[in-house]
C-alpha cells in the first residue's frame, strides 16, 4: 500500500521529466538568462539524485510521515513555481548571480 502511495507522490512530483516544459516560462517571466536556467536544471538533477537522506529517513520514520513530508514539499515547490510563472509574486530572489 505505501509503495503505491510513494509511486503516486513520485508521479505528482515529476520535476525531472517536466523541467524542460516550464523552464522557458521561468526564463521569460523572471528574466533569467540561459546560464541561470542551466544552474537551476543542475540543482534540480542533484536534488533528485541525493538519496542518502531519504534512505536514512525511511529507516527511522513511518511511511505515512515520509509521504506527508513529500506531499507538502511537492505542493510548496510547485506552488512557488506557479506563483512565479503567473506573476503573482514579483522579484523572487536568485542567489547564484545577477548576470
Amino acid at each position: 500500500m505505501t509503495g503505491a502511495a510513494a509511486v503516486w507522490v513520485l508521479i505528482a512530483a515529476g520535476n525531472g521529466s517536466n523541467f524542460a516544459l516550464y523552464s522557458p516560462s521561468l526564463k521569460s517571466v523572471l528574466g533569467l538568462n540561459q546560464q541561470q536556467i542551466t544552474i537551476l536544471g543542475v540543482a534540480n538533477d542533484i536534488g533528485e539524485n541525493v538519496g542518502l537522506l531519504p534512505g536514512i529517513a525511511c529507516n527511522k520514520f513511518p511511511p505515512w510521515a515520509l509521504l506527508s513530508v513529500g506531499c507538502v514539499f511537492c505542493f510548496l515547490g510547485y506552488g512557488v513555481l506557479w506563483l512565479a510563472v503567473t506573476q503573482t509574486v514579483i522579484g523572487l530572489p536568485y542567489w547564484l548571480g545577477d548576470d
